[in-house]
């Protein structure tokens, strides 16, 4: 045989062998239009009949929807296990250190509507209002005492939230404590369902957790605060409502996001903007009581 012949008979099974690879690439490749994304437990109840709408569409993005604490979502996130997630916290300064040390960048991000962290209590407690230095006195000092401020409390409460992981510790950090170090020890449940149970049998107790969790719980009252705004005014207590959050009438407004983990990726932007854009997602925020991100409010001052 020709050393010629030779060459191009190599040329022709090794061009024969890449096609065959090419085709089993092909059939062994994943679905494309699926995406999976992790979701904030604590916002689950506000996410996922949005997402249950968004499977009745027609989108031709399929979607795998998990609900996971706060801190799983993200870290979900980071080892690129989730093509994006909803939460209800931004990152925390353990996981911004860890993107910065491993050269990983901030990922695109929705703000999909405006919640408050709140501190609620039973028809039956005592407790009409608190302010912003109160609370961060009491769960930071274990010798500062609300019953002396609060006489008519039968003891001083007992502040119960949901679990380690939660995003609402986080946010309690960030936006009460001021990164201070938490003291007073808390009730922890495995979830804000048994919060709210607990709160509801204990007058002396407090709960924490999301404006968003009180939709259709007469029994439960979100406790107005007084607190010193970013411009040194004070501001007294209002109730905690849209229009309130709105006017930033009340100290912790907490933003629920998406993160996506490759804005390139058009499967899960599509689903990005599905509830970032004016339509059913944004009309149920503001129907369970929050801050829509893409609505328009005409806010009238009482006279």
């Amino acid at each position: 045989m020709k050393p010629n012949s030779l060459a191009i008979k190599i040329v022709q099974l090794i061009f024969i062998l890449v096609l065959a690879s090419c085709g089993k690439e092909e059939v062994q490749k994943p679905d494309s239009r699926k995406i999976t994304v992790y979701c904030d437990e604590s916002i689950y109840p506000i996410i996922f009949p949005c997402v249950q709408h968004y499977d009745t569409i027609g989108s031709l993005v399929k979607l795998t929807f998990r609900k996971t604490s706060a801190w799983d979502a993200m870290a979900k996130l980071l080892s690129r296990e989730a093509d994006a997630i909803v939460i209800a916290r931004s990152y925390t300064r353990y996981e911004d250190s860890l993107m910065k040390a491993f050269n990983v960048s901030p990922h695109t991000r929705l703000t999909l509507a405006r919640d408050a962290l709140v501190f609620y209590v039973n028809k039956d407690s005592p407790l009409d209002t608190l302010t912003d230095e109160q609370i961060r006195n009491f769960l930071t000092d274990r010798k500062y005492s609300l019953k002396k401020i609060y006489p008519k409390l039968v003891a001083e409460p007992i502040f119960v939230s949901n679990g380690i992981l939660s995003s609402e510790l986080v946010n309690l950090n960030n936006l009460v404590l001021k990164n201070r170090n938490l003291t007073r020890p808390l009730k922890i449940f495995n979830s804000h369902d048994s919060v709210k149970n607990f709160v509801k049998a204990n007058s002396n107790s407090i709960g924490i957790g999301y404006l968003s969790h009180l939709f259709a719980e007469p029994d439960l009252r979100a406790l107005p605060i007084s607190f010193i705004d970013s411009a040194n005014r004070y501001i007294f207590p209002h109730n905690v409502n849209q229009p309130n959050i709105l006017r930033a009438n009340y100290p912790y407004i907490v933003e629920h996001y998406i993160f996506v983990l490759d804005k390139l990726n058009d499967n899960s932007m599509t689903f990005a903007r599905y509830l970032f854009k004016p339509g059913f997602p944004q009309k149920f925020f503001f129907e369970r009581g929050i801050v829509p991100s893409n609505a328009e409010f005409r806010l009238i001052e009482d006279e």
